[in-house]
């Protein structure tokens, strides 16, 4: 399972650099041919389409990015490749690729359900303890997380306690 999950992650990982990859070597652009920047544009502007709304357009994307990159005097990351941009004040001038750098940049890191298959739930809950009640699988899970201050407990002090007021007294 743990195999699984990770093989989907990079899986992910690899379709999202097939589709913003270019956008990594802005400074490069100026050296690439104009058709392949052109290929990669309008393959980035097809994934962010829906229902026949272009978050980005292809050409304008292309023009903007070979404008970019002749001003960028080394290779930069994205961020700083943005940042340069607004301190520049080029954003209204370039706007397709504020927006392609916007959206790769808020791209989730990881996986949802890459994180629930590590999850410590996933981890206590085995195949004896799938009858467990719902709140005894969560106390386990809390100190699961928890277990440096479990550990801590003096498990003897607490027995006694719960057993002074859980007890039925009889008074005689």
């Amino acid at each position: 399972m743990t195999i699984q999950s990770v093989e989907e992650r990079f899986h992910q990982l690899h379709s999202y650099k097939a589709i913003f990859g270019f956008l990594y070597d802005i400074h490069g652009i100026k050296n690439a041919p104009n058709a392949d920047i052109l290929h990669d544009c309008q393959n980035l502007e097809k994934s962010l389409t829906h229902n026949g709304h272009h978050d980005i357009d292809a050409r304008d994307l292309c023009s903007e990015l070979k404008a970019v990159s002749r001003r960028l005097t080394k290779p930069m990351l994205p961020q700083a490749a943005l940042c340069f941009i607004f301190e520049q004040k080029l954003q209204d001038s370039v706007p397709n690729v504020v927006i392609a750098h916007r959206i790769l940049l808020t791209l989730p890191v990881s996986v949802a359900s890459g994180e629930r298959s590590f999850s410590k739930l996933k981890l206590i809950k085995t195949y004896l303890r799938s009858t467990m009640l719902q709140q005894r699988l969560v106390g386990l899970a809390t100190i699961s997380i928890e277990n440096e201050e479990a550990s801590n407990l003096d498990l003897a002090k607490l027995v006694e306690k719960f057993a002074s007021l859980k007890a039925r007294k009889l008074e005689l």
